[in-house]
């Protein structure tokens, strides 16, 4: 088994509004990275980095007459997410860890562009701590948490086999995603770590007794 290196890694987020200035207002981008000390480097090497928009859909509408268009007008990889995830001119978060028979309407929707962990340093942890990481950063109330299935590679030195498609599909099933359409994963941000965290603190539930999986 490797060893833990989570306590020695360094990491760094950060937020802000869209480049874009006509979304400016309900889009924010944000990035992450963590860091290790490296010694034959003598210097911070990234080992893992991340980064994404949040979209503010209850503002959004009040803005913009279909939602389908405003997410036309972002990228094309939410433009195609939202073939499968907005119907009736509202996007809807499903309840899978809860009781409950209805949707949810989003309130906002928080795309994951890239999550991306250097070969050498896989299989330690590292990309669940930095979506766990980014769940205390981005505001995920009444949020869909979305991203595309497929590993996200330097094609210099890494080739996107079946096998590593997979594993990541894998990687993300584990932590309660489910699949929308063929390439995309969602996720009800009521199971990610800070959002559940929070709630259990207001049910009156310990920090020792939080049992957190996922992120």
């Amino acid at each position: 088994m490797q060893p833990d290196i989570l306590h020695e890694l360094e990491f760094e987020f950060s937020i802000k509004p869209s480049d874009i200035e006509e979304f400016s207002h309900i889009l924010l981008d944000f990035q992450g990275k963590a860091t290790i000390w490296d010694d034959d480097e003598d210097d911070d090497v990234v080992v893992a980095r991340l980064k994404g928009h949040r979209l503010d859909i209850a503002s959004a509408r009040k803005s913009f007459g279909d939602l389908q268009e405003l997410f036309d007008s972002i990228s094309p990889e939410i433009s195609d997410l939202g073939h499968h995830i907005i119907s009736d001119n509202n996007c809807f978060v499903e309840s899978f860890s809860k009781d409950e028979q209805e949707k949810t309407p989003c309130g906002s929707l928080v795309y994951i562009d890239e999550l991306v962990v250097e070969p050498k340093y896989r299989n330690r942890r590292i990309g669940t701590e930095m979506l766990k990481r980014m769940s205390q950063v981005v505001d995920l109330n009444k949020t869909l948490v979305a991203l595309k299935a497929y590993p996200i590679v330097n094609e210099e030195s890494e080739q996107r086999t079946p096998e590593l498609k997979k594993q990541l599909k894998h990687f993300y099933s584990k932590l309660g995603f489910r699949h929308s359409g063929e390439h995309y994963m969602v996720k009800d941000a009521r199971d990610c770590h800070a959002q559940r965290k929070r709630a259990l603190a207001e049910e009156g539930i310990t920090q020792h007794q939080l049992r957190a999986s996922g992120f």
